[in-house]
């Protein structure tokens, strides 16, 4: 069933985390913002990265923070998901229940409204995931219902079409791919084995069709007692220069904190986004996991979307020679040769033999599915060559370091 936000005048409004509140302030519902008079009640549970260098909160980063929750403006299918959900402005979901995600443990009510984090959270709490996952996906046209408008879908941010859905009492997440060619999704299986053959952390990804569209399929990082925190906001934390490269100051936030492996776990994030050649690791999709309870930071997060990669967004004829590319993208830096990222991988620990099936089962993937993503068959064999190609480059480079 869902639950409401209702505005009220001179209200004041509660940041919490889970039953604790985090500061309180008047909120602005058209600006989805708290506004000048916001007081910090518990300063260790301030989500990371929005205060100044002298602990005082930063309303321009707390604001940004907040309406980073929801979905962006740039979404795959957002018109579509506007008619169907019959609003206006993505952001208006934000608002419709207590800006709860299923990726941290903050929401925000009214200081007066008596709800608990017991009855409102989506962690166990159920939702209309068909209804929004139709309005998502589907290629047929209809009105949603008005629970699909309540659901923890309202706080996913990101490019491609996204939907929660609850199997078996866990949390999955299911993820399209560009229209023209859906080749992210099998990206991300291959990515995720990649990971498994080379000893890496990463998210688990499965391929499925849902609504006609070819889906990657993945569980949840985060539950009650974890949160997810961006690497953008480990920065912000640590106020770091974004006039220099800022894989130093990541390293540095991560160990004053005692997550000692940072560099090891980027090196393993990185030789995935070698032989991916993924070109879209911004500070959104990588980052570390906290203690819900605690604020405690525990560890990286375990290696996750690296699907738009091996040429997926390119025409077929321009498959192979990406290669060649300036196109990886790092923390700040932007259009650089993946070559540069291996300065940053440790190449003598891995086992690129392990690599060997794995290009065949890429192409067979791409074939499984082609009868859906209608891609042609001179675009899997570009992407298999592409693939080849990439762990070709990485052994000789690995060879070089012995």
């Amino acid at each position: 069933m869902p639950l409401f936000t209702f505005k009220k005048k001179n209200t004041v409004y509660v940041l919490m985390h889970k039953d604790k509140p985090v500061l309180q302030g008047s909120f602005d519902f058209g600006r989805h913002a708290f506004g000048e008079d916001v007081e910090i009640i518990n300063p260790d549970l301030l989500p990371v990265g929005v205060t100044h260098e002298d602990g005082t909160i930063s309303l321009h980063r707390l604001n940004h923070w907040y309406r980073w929750r929801g979905i962006p403006g740039y979404r795959v299918g957002l018109l579509q998901l506007e008619e169907r959900l019959e609003i206006k402005d993505p952001l208006e979901l934000l608002e419709r229940e207590y800006a709860l995600s299923v990726s941290d443990t903050f929401w925000r009510k009214a200081e007066d409204d008596p709800i608990t984090w017991k009855e409102v959270n989506f962690f166990h709490r159920s939702f209309d995931q068909q209804g929004f996952g139709l309005a998502m996906f589907s290629n047929v046209g209809a009105r949603a219902g008005h629970n699909a408008r309540h659901t923890p879908n309202n706080t996913t941010c990101g490019y491609h079409r996204k939907a929660w859905f609850r199997r078996n009492g866990n949390l999955f997440l299911l993820k399209g791919g560009t229209p023209f060619y859906q080749q992210e999704p099998v990206n991300e299986w291959l990515a995720c084995r990649i990971a498994h053959q080379l000893g890496i952390q990463a998210v688990p990804y499965n391929n499925e069709i849902y609504e006609n569209n070819l889906v990657s399929v993945c569980p949840a990082m985060t539950n009650e007692d974890v949160d997810l925190v961006t690497a953008g906001d480990v920065l912000n934390s640590v106020h770091s220069d974004a006039k220099k490269f800022q894989y130093d100051d990541y390293i540095r936030a991560l160990e004053s904190h005692g997550i000692k492996d940072g560099k090891q776990r980027l090196s393993d994030m990185l030789v995935m986004d070698y032989l991916m050649m993924n070109t879209d690791r911004h500070n959104q999709n990588l980052g570390i996991l906290v203690d819900a309870n605690t604020g405690r930071w525990l560890q990286c997060a375990p290696v996750f979307d690296t699907g738009t990669g091996l040429g997926c967004l390119v025409d077929d004829n321009e498959i192979f020679e990406q290669y060649h590319s300036q196109s990886c993208k790092l923390f700040n830096a932007r259009n650089f040769s993946h070559e540069i990222l291996l300065d940053y991988i440790d190449l003598k620990r891995y086992d690129f033999n392990a690599l060997d099936g794995l290009p065949r089962a890429y192409g067979n993937q791409l074939v499984k599915y082609q009868s859906t993503t209608n891609i042609s068959n001179k675009r899997i064999n570009e992407s298999y060559r592409l693939f080849c190609k990439r762990i070709l480059m990485i052994r000789k480079a690995a060879a070089s370091v012995q």
